[in-house]
């Protein structure tokens, strides 16, 4: 079980790990508790580098990033592990504590209609929506079956149109959220900046023009990129903020989510 508390009051955390977890993952727990943060997070990280995946393991290299004060890892993290737990209450918790702690926070757009509505859109993933569609589908088509079926005497007969009606209504409606979470994971991959300041530039070069200023854990779409000629020297990503504008960045300095 993950808790959130310790971490949304800046105190100790508490955490209890499987029994059966990888030795990394007791071993970086062990130094999370000591406050050995970096040597907690290279353990969680070296998980990830053997292909181990799971929201457990992002949410807690999470922690040990805020811990550290790596906030726009932090943020990373968080949001990798909303997209494998779309739902969990302490990964959405932590996120939204982290996410304030940003200098790109905006509260009026975090509060917005568009906010809610990309909530609910992410509250589910492609196949959950999927599976929405189609038993919202057939519950409809199998009231309206019976309903005709039925002869007109039977009282409850009617109740079986409103009933198709509904489901056939929430069909539709997550017909549109499936739409919608399509569009978004096929579109631009969104990422997070993770250093303090990033300037994003009008062409991808050192001393093009400055646009504006990314800060470390504000939300950024990946739209294009430049890999570098040169070894050793990171390339160039064409991001979009959320306002629409758009820029360059070192590739280093935003990591997909």
């Amino acid at each position: 079980m993950r808790t959130i508390a310790s971490i949304l009051a800046l105190a100790l955390t508490a955490l209890a790990w499987a029994a059966d977890a990888p030795p990394a993952f007791r071993e970086a727990a062990v130094l999370y508790d000591q406050g050995q943060f970096d040597q907690a997070i290279a353990r969680y990280e070296s998980l990830l580098a053997a292909g181990v995946r799971s929201a457990n393991l992002c949410f807690n290299l999470g922690n040990a990033h805020f811990k550290a004060g790596h906030l726009g890892r932090a943020i990373l993290n968080f949001e990798r592990a909303r997209r494998l737990e779309p739902r969990d209450r302490d990964i959405e918790g932590n996120l939204g504590f982290a996410a304030k702690q940003s200098k790109a926070y905006d509260a009026a757009a975090a509060g917005s209609w568009s906010a809610w509505l990309a909530d609910l859109r992410d509250s589910l993933t492609v196949d959950e929506w999927t599976w929405a569609v189609v038993a919202c589908y057939w519950l409809a088509l199998l009231g309206l079956i019976t309903f005709i079926w039925l002869p007109p005497a039977i009282e409850w007969r009617r109740w079986l149109r409103s009933a198709a009606i509904a489901f056939g209504a929430v069909a539709l409606l997550s017909s549109v959220g499936l739409g919608a979470k399509i569009a978004v994971e096929e579109g631009p991959q969104p990422g997070i900046a993770v250093a303090k300041e990033t300037v994003v530039r009008f062409a991808p070069v050192d001393d093009g023009m400055r646009h504006f200023t990314a800060y470390e854990g504000q939300k950024l779409w990946i739209v294009g990129e430049r890999p570098s000629r040169m070894q050793n020297v990171p390339g160039w990503l064409e991001v979009e903020r959320a306002d629409g504008k758009r820029g360059w960045v070192p590739a280093d300095a935003v990591e997909r989510i």
